[in-house]
């Protein structure tokens, strides 16, 4: 755990909630925290009606506050798990009240009964609950990081017990023949295929040839794609000989090429792309098939790669289906997806909510639909341990906000490129290995503190329990938590605060590992306490505060909806996202910057406030133009009614093609495997009716159409950006060419520019990719000056 200063402020519980929201009052403007200013009134003798106003208004005035921002935050890193930590042999030991585990700061004692005999008791740390155990002193864990292993690796996992790691890499390729476009790329030089391409392009134009200059070549996306995939094929090889290389290609249909070695590929077109039960079918007959390492394969699946054309339409729908039932049979595997356009194409088909010819309803209903269907392939996804990365290529539109929750659930990549650095991108994505799967965590509080709900801002919790899913090494996730009033937590807890000079917490993460077996890991830390603001801010950790108000600023957009609807009949969260409340987090920020650089000397939390002014700035933007979007269509939306949300697996008359879809989808992750594939099947739920999923990633259908892709891309970064890409010293990347921070979700991605210029694949492919890779170097050097 790390925190957002080296001290909790233990603040007095009046200055907890004391910011208005009122984005039109002047005097927001003029106070840098947006606090609001009691006026006296010098008129003592109101009229009956004047306090009626005054009565009103103070209760408006009520309705509209929030919180004060303070240091009070709370950061996990999950790159905790790699590090060896005591494994304890015994079971866990709960606190009855509060949930809260036994831990190096427990003190057993033992009493006598009514009976003479003796018992454990355990004062619980947390609560003032008094808890019989059946544990003495010496069987509870001696260090704040304990291990308990909840059920041994069973037998087929993604590393054998030697270690070896077979997990797969799924390249699924868009060849559409959108993919045909071509982009001019400095520099003369051959392209594996270039020949076939240039007499099919010929062809095309009626026996025309491209006219090629000097020193240039036209590139197609394909030809990019191509080339990204055969370098990246090779850095497998080197890097992890023993993971299983498979491909796939989708357009009118998919081709499965599995690990090149096959003599024919198999081929699923026409109605089969519509049936979910006809493409788990097919699935569950690869499984049969051997699979080998790439270190094997990697020659004739290069081969396969540079066969490929372009033509048809996009079946991305069921290519993911088919690879997910696949690649789960191996936790830990990856399914890397390049596209350049919209899904129009059987399940998953996305081509009515962009339609211009169809009234706005369809339009919304098919939004909706759309939106559902990738949220049960995420959740599938995450329950089988499988990340899912999304490419897409500059310029083009894919409905990046819909399908690019895939990403943003499993702890993949969602990502905007060009062609000259489209091999980079590959390569980072490849070298995310996903630690751990099945992630939750959990943090529990003294009963003096409280965990701000993200979900709901007047709700106030002792516990909370996140449902990560897939984790990396860099995965990082934060909490706000804040104090309670103290006369009330003595009354109830008989607990005085102002006595307490340290507080506990404690994050219990459950999680399956690498080899199968399923841990629990608990951290527990006491931290030092004070009432003094100016002492815990001067002692801040800005890095960790602005990557949680990144964070919540990005998520809160992307689920948010407007202020007066309703979801699942809970109120939103969107005045989390109002542009006043991202300018009291920009005031609070230049607050510490200013208090730090007023010491003197260096900060020692090594904090980057260029790149936090370049995020901030872009998510206000963001706000602000997001709002003025559903400003402007907030009429038409209001004469147009809710779709209603899909409640069972039905295909009724009436139902649209996407409900009918998005059911079908749902009886194929229900479907019970036959007797002789239970073992292999990927995808087994527990249910057989369809159940809406509650997503904790994506937006919400209501936001889809006030983002394009290129901001869905930035907020997908922001709401996953790291603590470290805060900090001077972590790696960095050069801003986009729109002037963007390239903000990473992760260190290793940033790393990429600093790597060697040197070819990565033996051929004349090296050329194309080492020109971008030199370029990205020599702008780098100058990035942080």
């Amino acid at each position: 755990m790390d925190f957002g200063s080296k001290y909790i402020y233990k603040y007095a519980h009046s200055e907890s909630e004391s910011v208005s929201d009122d984005d039109g009052d002047p005097e927001n403007d003029a106070d840098p925290l947006f606090i609001p200013r009691i006026k006296s009134r010098e008129d003592k003798t109101e009229s009956k009606d004047q306090k009626q106003v005054a009565i009103v208004a103070d209760k408006s005035l009520k309705r509209k506050r929030l919180r004060k921002p303070d240091t009070n935050v709370l950061s996990v890193k999950f790159n905790r798990l790699l590090q060896p930590s005591e494994m304890h042999a015994g079971d866990p030991v709960y606190c009855i009240e509060c949930q809260a585990i036994t831990s190096h700061l427990s003190q057993i004692q033992i009493e006598k009964s009514n009976s003479d005999e003796t018992e454990s008791k355990w004062h619980c740390e947390f609560c003032p609950h008094v808890n019989t155990v059946d544990i003495e002193q010496s069987d509870i864990p001696k260090q704040e990081d304990a291990t308990y292993l909840l059920t041994p690796a069973p037998v087929v996992h993604g590393s054998d017990m030697t270690g070896v790691d077979d997990s797969m890499v799924f390249f699924l390729i868009d060849i559409s023949g959108s993919m045909s476009s071509t982009t001019l790329v400095h520099g003369a030089f051959n392209l594996p295929n270039a020949l076939r391409q240039q007499e099919r392009a010929a062809d095309a134009f009626g026996g025309a040839q491209m006219v090629r200059h000097r020193n240039q070549t036209y590139v197609t996306r394909l030809q990019g794609v191509q080339m990204a995939v055969a370098a990246n094929l090779d850095k497998l090889v080197k890097d992890t000989p023993t993971k299983r290389a498979l491909l796939l290609t989708f357009n009118h249909e998919i081709t499965y090429y599995g690990d090149g070695a096959k003599d024919e590929p198999l081929v699923i077109r026409g109605d089969k792309l519509n049936s979910g039960e006809d493409l788990l079918h097919e699935a569950e007959k690869e499984l049969n098939s051997e699979m080998r390492a790439v270190s094997q394969t990697k020659t004739k699946l290069t081969e396969r790669v540079y066969d490929l054309e372009e033509g048809g339409q996009t079946a991305l729908g069921p290519a993911v289906i088919f690879a997910l039932n696949i690649a789960s049979k191996r936790q830990g595997s990856k399914i890397v997806i390049c596209t350049d356009g919209l899904a129009n194409r059987g399940l998953g088909n996305l081509e009515i909510a962009q339609d211009g010819k169809v009234d706005e309803t369809a339009k919304i209903q098919a939004l909706h639909d759309g939106n559902q269907f990738y949220a049960e392939v995420t959740e599938r996804a995450r329950d089988k341990g499988v990340s899912i990365s999304v490419i897409t290529i500059k310029g083009t539109s894919c409905l990046l906000p819909v399908i690019g929750q895939m990403a943003d659930g499993t702890g993949g990549n969602v990502t905007i490129v060009d062609l000259l650095n489209i091999r980079d991108e590959f390569a980072s994505i490849l070298e995310q290995e996903v630690i751990a799967t099945n992630v939750e965590a959990t943090l529990v509080l003294h009963r003096g503190l409280y965990i701000r709900n993200p979900n709901d801002s007047e709700e106030k919790l002792c516990m909370i329990k996140r449902t990560i899913g897939n984790v990396t090494k860099h995965t990082e996730i934060t909490f706000e938590f804040g104090v309670r009033n103290k006369q009330e937590v003595k009354e109830k807890y008989n607990i005085d605060l102002d006595q307490l000079q340290q507080l506990p917490f404690q994050v219990q993460v459950t999680y399956t590992a690498a080899d199968g077996s399923k841990a629990l890991r608990v951290l527990t830390q006491l931290k030092e306490t004070t009432v003094d603001r100016e002492v815990a801010e001067e002692n801040a950790v800005r890095s960790i505060i602005a990557e949680n108000h990144i964070r919540s600023t990005a998520n809160d957009m992307m689920v948010a909806i407007s202020d007066e609807e309703e979801f699942d009949g809970t109120h939103a969260c969107s005045k989390w996202s109002t542009p006043v409340v991202q300018k009291q987090r920009l005031a609070y920020m230049d607050k510490l910057n200013s208090k730090i650089r007023s010491r003197g000397f260096d900060a020692t939390d090594q904090f980057n406030e260029r790149r936090w002014h370049k995020a901030s700035n872009d998510l206000q933007s963001q706000v602000i133009s997001s709002r003025s979007r559903k400003a402007a269509t907030s009429s038409q939306m209001s004469a147009i009614a809710a779709p209603p949300l899909p409640v069972a697996a039905s295909t009724s008359s009436g139902e649209s093609i996407f409900g009918a879809i998005g059911n079908h989808v749902s009886r194929i992750f229900a479907k019970k495997p036959t007797t002789e594939s239970s073992n292999e099947c990927a995808i087994v739920p527990a249910s057989t009716s369809r159940v809406l999923t509650k997503r904790s990633y994506g937006f919400a259908t209501t936001n889809l159409s006030h983002f394009s892709d290129q901001n869905s891309e930035h907020l997908f970064r922001y709401k996953n950006i790291s603590s470290d890409y805060m900090r001077e010293i972590s790696p960095t990347r050069e801003e986009n060419d729109d002037g963007q921070p390239a903000v990473e979700s992760n260190d290793i991605r940033a790393n990429n520019i600093h790597r060697s210029a040197a070819p990565v694949h033996p051929s004349r492919t090296d050329h194309f990719a080492s020109r971008r890779s030199n370029a990205r170097a020599d702008t780098t050097q100058n990035d942080e000056q």
